[in-house]
């Protein structure tokens, strides 16, 4: 699996998706910095979106829920412009309210992330920790709703900590703040 933001040369960007894409290698972009319009020869080359609800809804011409309820929104309205933009596949984060994970291809083509609530001090890193997370899991055979949920704890941890390198825990450290929850 390789991961891809839009940091770097668009031009590499899109190079190294259709690579990878070519060599059977799954694609994981993120629109982040965000761009509103991408090259169709990256989102063809992609198999993964991940954007958070601000991008997705300008990527895709939707409004954003006016009272900000994310679980009473049209998701599969979300879903079938995503699949009309190029993407079978994406992951919308929605901040401290979780994600939903939007896939074509699956009995379950709307999957809503709860979000796992902690107290904050600083988000810098978070969506790092979470794209690299959602990234391991699906290097390790999990399915995207799998790596999406445990990059929401990974995160989530990330955020009770100052900066983002020094805020990331290891696994054990995960394990053991979530114990509960995770039981």
């Amino acid at each position: 699996v390789l991961g891809l933001c839009l940091e770097s040369p668009m031009e590499t960007v899109t190079a190294a998706a259709h690579m990878c894409h070519e060599a059977g290698v799954k694609v994981l972009l993120n629109d982040s910095p965000f761009v509103p319009v991408l090259p169709a020869e990256l989102v063809q080359a992609a198999d993964i979106l991940l954007v958070n609800e601000h991008e997705m809804a300008q990527l895709l011409g939707i409004d954003e829920p006016e009272d900000d309820d994310w679980d009473g929104f049209d998701w599969r309205h979300v879903l079938d412009e995503m699949r009309a933009f190029g993407f079978e596949q994406a992951i919308v984060t929605l901040g401290g309210d979780g994600s939903v994970v939007l896939d074509a291809t699956a009995d379950e083509p709307v999957h809503r992330i709860a979000p796992v609530r902690v107290d904050a001090v600083d988000t810098t890193g978070c969506g790092d920790s979470f794209m690299g997370t959602v990234l391991a899991g699906l290097a390790s055979e999990m399915t995207l709703p799998e790596a999406a949920e445990l990059a929401s704890y990974v995160s989530a941890y990330a955020a009770t900590g100052y900066g983002a390198q020094a805020s990331y825990g290891s696994a054990e450290q995960i394990r053991e703040a979530f114990a509960e929850r995770l039981a």
